[in-house]
């Protein structure tokens, strides 16, 4: 009889710290694994949605490493959907699809989401000028529109840890040339319907 008290009385020692392990694992996931991203991310589904403009499963499988620049149309409280600009693409964009259009020294607004909650990159983490702006990231890019994201921008899908941020003094060198360089903002057919508000 006692042996059996004993048992039962391990057994829900057992349960009560294991249950609450287990709650903690559950929110502490996506902070971890890349969550979203098993969850939403369907690479076939959108391979053959885009088929026609030459997007294939083995090529959205590309990894892709990025510089970004946080570049919000209207300033930091516009609401912009896709305040991220690519700056620099590792392979480059034409030489994974050589039909497109060619992106060297051209600004690409794009909107970039996290693989483990499907978040942009936190405001927290963007300097006050241009130079404390630029970030690396490592990831996939999905075509304009994908997702329920804003047509004409592509959707780039980061690492999480694979962020980090430029160094500053490279940073503000990198904000000057981004100034000079083409903006596809300007171009029609990559027009996501968004407008700064009018101060």
């Amino acid at each position: 009889m006692a042996s059996g008290t004993n048992t039962s009385t391990s057994r829900i020692a057992v349960l009560v710290v294991l249950i609450p392990i287990v709650i903690a694992a559950w929110f502490a996931a996506p902070w971890v694994l890349p969550m979203w991203r098993w969850q939403n991310l369907d690479v076939e589904a959108i391979a053959r949605e885009h088929q026609s403009k030459g997007y294939t499963k083995d090529k959205l499988a590309t990894e892709f490493e990025w510089i970004v620049y946080y570049n919000p149309r209207g300033g930091r409280s516009s609401g912009d959907p896709c305040p991220y600009q690519i700056y620099q693409s590792t392979p480059a964009w034409k030489s994974i699809y050589p039909d497109e259009a060619d992106e060297h020294e051209l600004m690409v607004r794009a909107t970039v989401i996290s693989e483990q909650d499907g978040e942009p990159i936190s405001k927290m983490w963007v300097g006050v000028t241009g130079g404390e702006s630029f970030f690396t990231v490592k990831g996939w890019r999905l075509p304009p529109g994908s997702l329920g994201k804003p047509n004409g921008r592509p959707v780039l899908v980061f690492q999480g840890f694979s962020l980090a941020k430029v160094d500053i003094s490279k940073g503000i060198t990198m904000a000057s040339q981004a100034k000079m360089w083409e903006n596809d903002d300007l171009w029609e057919e990559r027009d996501d319907g968004f407008s700064p508000p009018t101060p």
